[in-house]
């Protein structure tokens, strides 16, 4: 955990919340992990892979709320809440952990402290919900799918898990249609401008990065609702090209 919120948690706070969990677990992809309305006792750490927040409409159709990376907990909210109004499926083979809510409640009265730094957790998911609402609600186009792709990217780099040239997203074309709430055809003609453009190119589950500074700016993108680290975040405005850009609306 702390390499995945290095400004958070300790080396000890994480040493502590690797005891409490389960040992991990190994989901095959496309597995419904969770359903909704269905109540918990125990909140899932993703420690490999990625898994999606969905809801259905009645002809089954689908709204992804949200993906999760490695260091996410991903259902943490269900601690409080008696249940997940949305399921949460794997997208590709998964690696889990599990707390259960009586040993979280148990560190409210021992440890405090990292009680606390578990809402924070909770506080940057509930940001990046917020953000995608501002993409589907605010974005159109070839900027929604930009927007999507570069935050993809940026969470994984954060976090270690990728390079600057490239990353891995297991979704299909039409997923990435319910992500950005359009149809299949409309997303696989944006990619198609987006690698036309020369900013990026997705083939087989593979991102393939070609202009980062581009591709931010045609996804209108800022890091800022991720809450990052400061030298990460600095890092990451800097491959975006947006300290470029902030440094030269500061010289007026």
């Amino acid at each position: 955990m702390n390499r995945s919120y290095p400004d958070l948690f300790s080396t000890e706070e994480a040493r502590l919340m690797e005891s409490l969990a389960s040992d991990p677990v190994t989901v095959r992809g496309r597995t419904r992990l969770i359903k909704a309305g269905i109540p918990l006792s125990r909140s899932l750490y993703l420690t490999r892979g990625m898994v999606g927040r969905y809801c259905t409409d009645r002809q089954g159709g689908r709204q992804f709320l949200g993906i999760h990376i490695p260091g996410d907990f991903f259902d943490i909210d269900a601690y409080v809440l008696p249940w997940l109004h949305h399921d949460v499926v794997t997208l590709n083979e998964v690696e889990v952990t599990a707390t259960g809510h009586d040993r979280l409640d148990a560190l409210r009265e021992t440890e405090p402290d990292l009680y606390h730094k578990l809402w924070r957790v909770s506080l940057i998911d509930s940001s990046i919900h917020r953000y995608w609402i501002f993409r589907l609600g605010r974005l159109a186009g070839k900027a929604r799918v930009a927007n999507f792709l570069i935050e993809m990217f940026v969470r994984l780099y954060a976090r270690g898990l990728c390079g600057i040239d490239r990353y891995d997203l297991p979704l299909s074309q039409n997923e990435l249609a319910e992500i950005t709430g359009m149809t299949s055809v409309h997303v696989n003609r944006l990619l198609g401008e987006l690698r036309l453009d020369g900013l990026c190119t997705v083939s087989d589950g593979i991102v393939s990065l070609g202009n980062l500074p581009a591709l931010a700016r045609a996804g209108h993108y800022s890091p800022d609702y991720l809450y990052l680290a400061p030298s990460v975040a600095a890092e990451i405005q800097q491959l975006l090209g947006l300290r470029v850009a902030m440094d030269k609306a500061a010289m007026g």
